[in-house]
């Protein structure tokens, strides 16, 4: 849940955010890609952040072989008082002519796309950056960007899972959770606090090679960045107390993977693919080895790998070069260089033999099945020949397998494949997701063999080949939208391949991959006789078991062994001595002053439908999105809206599904439907001189679909395989809990997609008959977004949609009031062997209230932040969970107050104690001083920030039309959260928030912890739903 991204994207648990949604099955695939590769399945304080900033989230498609974690503060973004500014007004920067970057990175890409063969220039650099290395060792690469006001800082230091003693592992993820504990300058929220006061963000992730630190501020407070990078690298706390409490989180953050659908597979499956090397663990940790560690063997890690020459130190942002040097060398020139870390030099040998891998997961609601093959690192020049083939293999609607085992066969529900590497070893996969409700997994697996000995035997054609290059075009330029994954880009290079000049060979690498290349490395890299063959299924035993509740030993037994210390070493570090002139408090500038009116052009066409354009010349690229205020509250049976919209590219007048597939994939375009409970969204995205193809397919999708027979039945199997697996996720189904008991008969009880049995209820007249009735242009708006004249713009959606013309009057549809609240109650939902997921909720306001502006800001304060009052409770002072959030969350026609946590099953009930202690004191105590100022200054200071590309501008618009907000919204919102007093929110709280009118849902099991629940309130067990069917 991210918490103070705009004003639309503080969501209520389970709900989505206002804007198009990705695909049903693409956001499965997504799923499946972290769950499987270990990564956590939910981040309550900043998922969308650490989706940002995590571009090796994964190493692995389907069965994926990493995992990466972060420390995850609540989205933050700050401001404060004066200081060193550099100087540059917001209204400045944000009028300044692009960058000679973006000019170069058009030209070049434009000129790659329309002719493969042409050449670059030598001159042609996508990323002009810069690059220095300190006397201590620190690298230091700078990039200007000056589109927004703005500038990523990341530290990567080069240490990960894999440089783990192998009887400790987790202490690179530990290190990203201790180093945001403070030093003898900070305390245990400060860092926090002082980005967060800015405007600012920030974050970090753990993968097997690397742990990385990120800040995203206003350029101005590039210093304070900087400071606070330094003061970790030298001087920070380590001692018992903070390692007890972020062990604690850290077991709360494993527990949270493990509940997870298939979060037990990468510990299963790792070691089986690695047998020496250290990449057979995965970062997230080991609890026993974690209990059995000291904190002085913690502090000895950091002494080792925490040091300058093992770091690199990425600016991307509104800072000139040379300023950028000059405060680097402020403040880490004067840390000495360290021993250089030790390095990892153990080879794994390759397979000499197929290995057969069958994996039985006691959460593994749908089978998989994969074949795969070690192959090259990152930096090794066959990677990008594998990447492409492994596109043409499994890369979208069009690939390979999708067609032959989905679109054909049917013999699975999604199917996908890729290459994909680390820093010292890399794989090549193909994987099919089976439905839980029959499917055949030696069937799947035959036919991903069949698929694989044609990629060997048979040459990849001509428009194969250009697929793919067009396909990774794409993704160079949508990778590099915003500075923070600029800054990822470059990091990536300079630490996994050695050499931040990489990037600016990628569009010649793309370009000269040949069809015999691409022969040359399926032979020599896909053998048969090295495959892993991969057969992923539910442990039907071990699921009974866990539902009755019974559990073997595990590593939850294990005892804390490590003698305590009981008095700790000073913070710091042998001969770092700051200098004399090195400041003693952070340099923080002050806050800049922003026009938040969003900068567009508008008309209407006669047959009603808005056309809204946000031009930005900066990337050659353009999103174009139809949002329909109708969603799936207009429907009369759950799931229809969902499914139509989802139908629309499965079939039109003049494309089949397997020709549309094609030529989205060929002109690499993203084209797709989507519906919440709110609203309903076609989106499209392509590179600029795609643009009127892309506009023509979505008119052609919006305007003649044709709803085929056959494209339902397969849909409808992916989205029940969806299901299956969701409602195995202890998340879902607390959140499930709650909606149904908040709102009663109201459409907001329901999610858009719907259960099990109202898709097995739809037909596809169902889903014809919704799109008939409610996907109209006097319904609609139509945005463009990036690189595009309004003029252009206009032409193209007259051309497009001007005849459009709605059918009949428009539909009216009668909502049934939310309902009022009801004395608290406790409803328990028995679920045994899991960590306990808690949600507390009432009703709450939308943004039509006059006292909207006033929520923000004590939600801020209570719990929209690392540092707010709910996290800073239950979390950093208390250990009792992950993360926790809450406050008011504003939907279209209804709002709650709501609060989303979880813990374990021991401190279950001190948890929901510790959140009624808090709303008590949300009541009786206003806002402190500081509170109300950090909030106020992040909510004002991060405004411009989270505009920073044209397609949040696109958002703001979309909230303000299908909210039907004022034009001057922005503005009424930050001049009223700009004056708001202690008083305003205190009076909010007391007559908007009853903790004697709460709906508490708590998931776990009931035998262990209704008793200590029933201390709080009355408690009502929920009888479980059935396990959902599985095969052997």
């Amino acid at each position: 849940m991210a918490c103070g991204v705009g004003d639309y994207a503080i969501t209520p648990p389970g709900a989505m955010p206002y804007g198009p949604s990705p695909k049903r099955e693409r956001g499965l695939l997504l799923q499946f890609r972290l769950t499987l590769a270990g990564a956590s399945g939910s981040d309550l304080p900043s998922l969308a952040l650490r989706a940002r900033i995590c571009p090796r989230w994964r190493f692995g498609l389907g069965f994926a072989l990493a995992r990466s974690s972060a420390v995850r503060p609540p989205g933050l973004r700050i401001s404060s008082p004066a200081a060193q500014a550099i100087p540059l007004t917001l209204e400045e920067t944000c009028h300044m002519h692009p960058c000679i970057l973006y000019r170069r990175f058009a030209a070049a890409l434009i000129a790659l796309c329309s002719s493969p063969l042409a050449a670059l220039r030598a001159d042609d650099k996508l990323f002009d950056y810069r690059e220095i290395t300190l006397d201590n060792g620190l690298r230091v690469v700078t990039l200007e960007d000056f589109s927004c006001p703005i500038v990523a800082v990341h530290l990567w230091y080069h240490v990960g899972s894999k440089d783990e003693d192998p009887e400790r592992n987790g202490f690179a993820h530990m290190f990203e959770h201790m180093m945001f504990r403070g030093t003898d300058r900070l305390g245990p929220t400060d860092h926090f606090e002082h980005i967060r006061r800015t405007g600012g963000n920030c974050n970090a992730y753990t993968a097997f090679d690397q742990t990385v630190y990120v800040q995203t501020l206003p350029a101005n407070q590039l210093e304070l960045a900087l400071w606070l990078e330094a003061e970790r690298m030298t001087h920070l706390k380590i001692d018992q107390d903070s390692f007890d409490t972020e062990r604690k989180v850290v077991e709360e953050e494993r527990r949270l993977g493990l509940n997870s659908p298939y979060g037990d597979v990468p510990e299963k499956l790792l070691p089986q693919i690695f047998t020496v090397h250290p990449y057979r663990w995965s970062p997230i940790g080991n609890i026993a080895h974690l209990r059995a560690a000291s904190a002085q063997e913690l502090r000895d890690f950091w002494t080792r790998y925490y040091v300058p020459n093992n770091g690199t130190l990425v600016i991307v942002g509104a800072v000139k070069h040379d300023e950028a040097q000059r405060l680097a060398r402020k403040y880490f020139g004067w840390v000495p260089r360290y021993a250089d870390p030790p390095r990892v030099t153990i080879k794994e040998p390759l397979p000499s033999e197929l290995r057969d891998i069958r994996i039985k997961s006691d959460n593994a609601p749908a089978p998989i099945v994969a074949i795969a093959f070690r192959t090259v690192p990152q930096a090794h020049p066959d990677y990008v020949p594998l990447q492409m083939l492994g596109s043409i293999f499994g890369g979208g609607q069009s690939s390979r397998l999708y067609r032959k085992l989905v679109a054909e066969d049917r013999s699975a529900t999604m199917a996908f494949g890729g290459a994909m590497s680390m820093e010292q070893d890399g794989a090549f996969a193909g994987a099919a997701v089976l439905s839980p409700f029959g499917g055949e997994t030696a069937k799947a697996m035959a036919a991903i063999d069949a698929e694989l000995e044609k990629l060997r035997s048979e040459p990849v054609g001509e428009r194969e080949l250009e697929k793919a290059r067009n396909q990774m075009l794409s993704g160079i330029v949508t990778q590099n939208l915003t500075v923070v994954s600029k800054a990822s880009v470059l990091g990536s290079a300079a630490v996994l391949e050695g050499d931040a000049a990489r990037v600016n060979r990628r569009l010649e690498d793309v370009r000269r991959v040949t069809r015999e290349e691409l022969a040359r490395v399926a032979k020599e890299y896909l053998r048969p006789d090295r495959a892993y063959k991969i057969t992923l299924e539910r442990n039907l035993l071990g699921s009974i078991g866990s539902f009755l509740g019974l559990k073997g030993k595990s590593e939850e037994d294990a005892p804390i062994t490590a003698e305590r210390e009981t008095t700790p070493p000073p913070p710091g570090r042998q001969g770092a001595v700051r200098p004399a002139n090195f400041p003693d408090k952070p340099p923080v500038a002050s806050l800049l002053t922003y026009d938040p009116t969003p900068k567009f052009e508008s008309r209407t066409l006669d047959n009603g439908l808005k056309v809204m354009v946000v031009q930005n010349t900066e990337v050659p690229y353009l999103t174009t999105r139809l949002g329909l205020l109708p969603g799936a509250w207009t429907e009369d049976k759950p799931g229809a809206a969902s499914m139509a919209m989802q139908m629309l590219e499965k079939g039109t007048a003049k494309h089949t599904e397997a020709q549309l597939a094609e030529e989205l994939d060929y002109y690499a375009i993203s084209l797709s439907g989507s519906a919440d409970l709110d609203a309903a969204t076609v989106s499209a995205g392509s590179l600029r001189e795609h643009t009127d193809r892309a506009v023509e397919l979505m008119a052609e999708i919006v305007r003649t679909p044709t709803f085929p027979d056959e494209e339902f039945d397969k849909l409808r199997d992916q989205v029940r395989t969806g299901l299956a697996i969701s409602t195995n996720e202890p998340s879902y189904i607390a959140d499930r809990e709650l909606r149904q008991r908040l709102y009663g008969q109201h459409p907001y009880a329901r999610t858009a997609t719907g259960e099990l049995a109202d898709v097995d209820a739809l037909t596809v007249d169902d889903c014809r008959r919704w799109w008939q009735t409610f996907v109209r242009p006097d319904m609609g708006v139509l945005i463009f977004a990036g690189d595009i004249t309004p003029r252009q713009a206009f032409e193209l959606a007259q051309a497009h949609f001007g005849d459009w013309k709605p059918a009949g009057p428009k539909p009216q549809v009668e909502l049934p009031p939310a309902p009022p609240s009801q004395p608290t109650h406790i409803y328990l939902v028995d679920r045994p062997g899991i960590q306990c997921q808690i949600r507390v909720a009432q009703p709450g306001i939308t943004r039509h209230d006059p006292d909207y502006f006033v929520s923000r800001v004590l939600s801020g304060y209570f719990g929209g932040a690392f540092n707010a009052r709910l996290n800073e409770t239950i979390r950093v002072k208390k250990g009792l969970t992950y993360g926790a959030s809450g406050g008011f969350y504003a939907n279209r026609f209804a709002g709650e107050f709501s609060i989303s946590t979880f813990s374990k099953v021991a401190t279950t009930a001190d948890a929901v104690r510790a959140i009624f202690e808090e709303l008590a004191r949300l009541k009786q105590e206003p806002p402190s001083a500081k509170e109300l100022d950090d909030t106020i200054s992040y909510t004002l200071g991060s405004f411009a920030g989270q505009r920073e590309t044209p397609q949040s501008v696109a958002g703001d618009l979309w909230l303000i039309e299908s909210q039907n907000l004022p034009a001057d919204y922005f503005q009424q919102m930050l001049q009223r959260i700009a004056k708001t007093q202690a008083d305003d929110c205190t009076k909010l709280a007391r007559e908007r928030v009853n903790p004697d009118q709460m709906v508490v849902v708590v998931v776990g099991p009931a035998a262990q912890v209704q008793a200590d629940l029933e201390k709080i309130s009355p408690v009502t067990v929920v009888k479980p739903a059935p396990l959902p069917e599985a095969t052997e």
